[in-house]
C-alpha cells in the first residue's frame, strides 16, 4: 500500500478529476468498514491515481482505505505527509495524532500542533483543528488549558463547546461535561446525535451525584461493594487466560506457552483445563500471531471482537444499582465487562488468569461480579505510573480494590516490576509475587526461508567472522534506530561483524531507511518477523538489547539458554536474568543510552572470543532450572489452589 500512496500525483501536469468525483470517492472511503471492502475499492481507485491529479479528498480517501487494511507500518508516514500537505484538514491531523499516541510519541504530536496551529488558543479556525488533535493524543492537561481560554474568548461557539463535551465524555468526566453543557444554547435546534450526547452526560453526572462519586473510576469501588459472593473452590478445573490480543510481543508469547503447557499437563496431574480469551485477534494487524499455535496445541481460543456486544440491560441477575454503576464505566471497559461477565458465568470459570494492565482493566470487574473463585493477575513490566502511555484512571482504583480481596493474587515476572507496583499502590512488600517467565530452549533448525536468508547474509557479508543479533519489536522503547547507529559506529572502525535484526513494528520502515542511508545493506540486516528465532540465535556470537523499559525480557533468557552472551541496558528485570560479568554485560543506564560505554563494551566483548565462550557456557548452566517451563508451571498451579 505504500506504492499506492506514492502514486498520488499532485502536480499540475496531470488532469483534474471529473467534477464531483473527488467528493464521491471520499464519501465512499468513509463508508468502508472492512479490509475486503477496502481492497475492492482500492482496486477501482488505482487507475484514477495513474490518470488524474490527486487532491485533498482523493489523498485522504487513499489514507482511510489503507487504514481499513491495517497496514500499520505505512500509516505513520502516510498521515504525516498528508497533514503537512493539508494542515487545514482536521482528519489528517486526527489520524496522525492517533498513530503518535499509539507509539507513545505524544510530545512529538504536541510539538506538531504547536507548530502548525500557534494561534489555536484564540483563533477558532485553528482551534477547530487543534482541539480534536489533542483529543486523539489524550493530552488532557493541554486540552483543558486550551478550553479554558476558548471558553472565555468564544463563549457562544457551539461547535467547539460540543467537541470539548465529547472529549470530557470519552474521559468519563461527566460532571465537568454536564457543567459545560449547561451553557449550550439552542439545544432544540441541534441534531439528534448532539442532543443524545448532552442528555447522556447530564444523566451520567446526575447518577454520579446520586452515588456520591467524585470521579467515574470510583464506580469500581461501588460495584465491588455490591458484588455477589464468590463461588467456593473445591478443585480448579476451568481456567481462562485473558489478554488484549495474540500479537508478537513477549507477554503474548509467554501466555501462549504457559497455556499450552497447562493443557499438556492437565491429563497427567489434573491441572486446570485452559482456554485463552482475548479482545481481538486480527490477521491484518498481526494480533492473531499466536492463534495458530494455540489451535495446533488444542487450546480453545475465544475472540470477543468476533462476538456481539452485550448491553448492561441484557445481563441477568444484576440489581438496579449495579446496572447504574456499570453504565458509568468507560465505554471500552463497560463493553468488555458485559461480554466477559456473561462468558465467565456460562463457562463456570474457576480460575481467571488476567494478563497485562490493558487486559486486567477489561476483565477483572467481570470476574469479580461472576463470582470467579480465583483471580490471578500477571503484570508484565513497570506499572503505568512509570509508563504514562499506558495510564488509565481506573487502574489504581481497580488494583487497590483487588488487593483487598483474599481470592485475588497479584504476580509480576520480575522483582523490579513487583516492587514498582507495590510502591505505586502502597502495598506491603511481597504482596506482588514474582513468577519469572518460562522459557524453552530454542532449537537451531530453521525453514527454507531462514536458510535462504542466512545464505544471502553470509554471501553479502563474506569478510565478517562474527554475528551480533537483536530480537525486538521495532518501537521507540526498543530503540532499533539507536541499535543500527551503534552497529554503524562499530563498523566504522572494524569491518569484521554482521548485525542481524529480527522483529517488526512501527519503526521497521525507518530502520530499513536508516540502514540504506548509512550504506550498510551488506552489514546490517533487518529480516522482519521470523518464527524460527533459534535458527539465528544459535548462529550469533552476541545478543545486543538496548530497551529503555522492560519487564523480564524473554529474549535475554532465550539467548542465555542457547549459550549466546548478552550486552544489554539495565531495563526492568535484566539484572535478574543476566549476571554482570558472568553471563553477559549490563550497561550503566537504560533511560539515557550511554553510547560511549556501549561502544566500548561492544568492542571489548567482540574482541575477546574466550570471554564470549565463557559467558555463553555459564549462561546456559545458570538459566536452565530457573526458567524451565516445569518450574514455572508448578509455582503457578500452586497459586491457583492457594492464592495467599
Amino acid at each position: 500500500m505504500t506504492s499506492l500512496a506514492e502514486k498520488l500525483d499532485f502536480s499540475h501536469s496531470a488532469p483534474p478529476l471529473p467534477p464531483g468525483a473527488s467528493q464521491q470517492i471520499f464519501d465512499l472511503a468513509r463508508g468502508v468498514t472492512s479490509a475486503a471492502m477496502a481492497e475492492e475499492v482500492l482496486a477501482q481507485l488505482e487507475p484514477l491515481l495513474n490518470r488524474f491529479r490527486a487532491d485533498r479528498h482523493l489523498a485522504l480517501a487513499s489514507g482511510l482505505l489503507m487504514e481499513r487494511l491495517r497496514r500499520e507500518k505505512d500509516m505513520r508516514a502516510v498521515w504525516s505527509a498528508l497533514q503537512e500537505r493539508f494542515p487545514q484538514d482536521p482528519l489528517a491531523l486526527r489520524m496522525l495524532m492517533r498513530w503518535l499516541r499509539r507509539d507513545g510519541r505524544v510530545d512529538e504530536g504536541l510539538a506538531r500542533i504547536a507548530r502548525h496551529y500557534p494561534d489555536c488558543w484564540r483563533a477558532l479556525p485553528q482551534a477547530r483543528i487543534a482541539l480534536p488533535g489533542l483529543i486523539e493524543l489524550k493530552a488532557r492537561a493541554e486540552l483543558d488549558q486550551l478550553w479554558s481560554t476558548l471558553s472565555v474568548l468564544h463563549p457562544t461557539d457551539r461547535a467547539i463547546r460540543m467537541d470539548y463535551i465529547k472529549a470530557l465524555a470519552e474521559q468519563s468526566r461527566f460532571p465537568e461535561a454536564a457543567k459545560v453543557a449547561d451553557a449550550v444554547h439552542g439545544r432544540d435546534r441541534m441534531g439528534a446525535a448532539s442532543q443524545d450526547l448532552l442528555a447522556r452526560v447530564e444523566a451520567q453526572a446526575e447518577m454520579m451525584g446520586r452515588y456520591d462519586l467524585e470521579q467515574s473510576a470510583a464506580a469500581i469501588d461501588a460495584i465491588f461493594a455490591r458484588a455477589p459472593a464468590r463461588r467456593p473452590l473445591n478443585r480448579a478445573r476451568r481456567m481462562v487466560f485473558f489478554s488484549g490480543q495474540l500479537g508478537t510481543g513477549g507477554a503474548e508469547r509467554q501466555m501462549t506457552r504457559i497455556a499450552c503447557a497447562f493443557l499438556d499437563r492437565a491429563a497427567l496431574v489434573g491441572d486446570p483445563l485452559p482456554e485463552v480469551w482475548v479482545k481481538h485477534a486480527n490477521p491484518a494487524t498481526g494480533s492473531d500471531f499466536y492463534r495458530p499455535m494455540l489451535a495446533e496445541a488444542g487450546v480453545p481460543t475465544r475472540v470477543f471482537s468476533e462476538e456481539e456486544e452485550i448491553a448492561v440491560a441484557a445481563l441477568d441477575g444484576l440489581t438496579p444499582e449495579l446496572r447504574d454503576l456499570l453504565s458509568l464505566l468507560a465505554p471500552d471497559v463497560k463493553r468488555h465487562t458485559c461480554q466477559l461477565l456473561q462468558a465467565f458465568r456460562a463457562h463456570r470459570t474457576e480460575v481467571a488468569y488476567l494478563w497485562q494492565d490493558g487486559g486486567i482493566v477489561q476483565s477483572a470487574i467481570a470476574a469479580v461480579l461472576a463470582g470467579v473463585p480465583r483471580i490471578v493477575t500477571s503484570f508484565r513490566g513497570l506499572p503505568p505510573n512509570l509508563r504514562p502511555n499506558f495510564w488509565r484512571p481506573e487502574l489504581p482504583v481497580l488494583y487497590k480494590a483487588l488487593a483487598a480481596m483474599p481470592h485475588v493474587t497479584f504476580t509480576a515476572n520480575s522483582q523490579k516490576a513487583a516492587t514498582a507496583y507495590e510502591d505505586w499502590l502502597e502495598l506491603a512488600p511481597g504482596t506482588v509475587q514474582v513468577i519469572p517467565n518460562a522459557v524453552k530452549v530454542m532449537p537451531p533448525e530453521g525453514d527454507d526461508e531462514d536458510r535462504a536468508a542466512w545464505f544471502d547474509i553470509l554471501e553479502r557479508s563474506a569478510p565478517c567472522t562474527r554475528t551480533v543479533v537483536g530480537v525486538f519489536r521495532f518501537d521507540e522503547n526498543k530503540r532499533p534506530l539507536r541499535w543500527i547507529e551503534a552497529a554503524a559506529r562499530y563498523l566504522a572502525k572494524r569491518d569484521d561483524t554482521r548485525f542481524v535484526m529480527l522483529g517488526s513494528g512501527g519503526l521497521f520502515p525507518d530502520a530499513q531507511a536508516k540502514i540504506a542511508e548509512l550504506g550498510l545493506q551488506d552489514r546490517v540486516f533487518a529480516l522482519g518477523i521470523r518464527s524460527k528465532v533459534g535458527f539465528y540465535m544459535h548462529r550469533a556470537d552476541l545478543l545486543m538489547h538496548l530497551a529503555a523499559m522492560e519487564g523480564l525480557p524473554n529474549v535475554l533468557i532465550e539467548a542465555q539458554l542457547v549459550g549466546t552472551p548478552v550486552l544489554a541496558t539495565p531495563a526492568g528485570g535484566t539484572d535478574e536474568v543476566v549476571e554482570q560479568g558472568v553471563t553477559g554485560t549490563i550497561l550503566s543506564d537504560a533511560e539515557t543510552l550511554p553510547e560511549e560505554e556501549l561502544d566500548t563494551r561492544l568492542a571489548q566483548m567482540l574482541d575477546d572470543p574466550d570471554r564470549l565462550a565463557r559467558y555463553g557456557a555459564l549462561a546456559m548452566a545458570h538459566s536452565i532450572d530457573r526458567f524451565s517451563v516445569e518450574t514455572i508451571l508448578d509455582r503457578t498451579a500452586e497459586l491457583f489452589e492457594n492464592p495467599r
